[in-house]
């Protein structure tokens, strides 16, 4: 009986050793690594805002891709921008805001679940979806590699 007492003990006298060992992606990437994806975000928003696809393109991994719904998988960089241009040619570029942030993963891969809109110039709304994008860490820096979105319920008239 005394040794299983002494069994017991150890075991949860290393308890929480064994708490400090959980990886990063029990909780999810730490702030800064959240507040990184969200300022790439930002750079894929302005560059949105632009119309400047090319800057979009180089902001994914040389085998980075879309997955657009109903669409066939676009990868690399220059075809993602291909995407854009042709998706958008001859219209004033819109604008994109991203919202209700999760986040999972490590210091060298993250996914976020987020919200989108798409807003005309005029600023109607034209778009409301979720997408899962999927980051990878390549030299130093935060990069796309994995974009999939698709659709709310269609908006009603009132823009809604």
């Amino acid at each position: 009986m005394r040794q299983i007492r002494l069994c017991v003990a150890a075991v949860a006298a290393c308890l929480p050793l064994f708490a400090f060992a959980v990886p990063a992606t029990a909780d999810g990437p730490q702030p800064p690594i959240e507040a990184a994806i969200k300022a790439e975000n930002a750079r894929w928003a302005e560059a949105f805002a632009r119309g400047d696809y090319e800057a979009i393109g180089r902001l994914y991994t040389k085998d980075g891709a879309l997955l657009p719904p109903g669409g066939d998988k676009v990868t690399g960089g220059s075809a993602i921008a291909e995407h854009f241009t042709k998706g958008y040619a001859g219209s004033k570029p819109d604008t994109v805001s991203f919202s209700h942030y999760e986040f999972y993963g490590n210091d060298q891969i993250v996914t976020e679940v987020s919200d989108a809109e798409i807003r005309d110039p005029g600023g109607k709304l034209k778009y409301r979806g979720k997408q899962i994008l999927i980051f990878l860490k390549q030299g130093g820096a935060w990069k796309l590699h994995r974009d999939i979105w698709n659709d709310y319920a269609p908006l009603k008239s009132d823009g809604r």
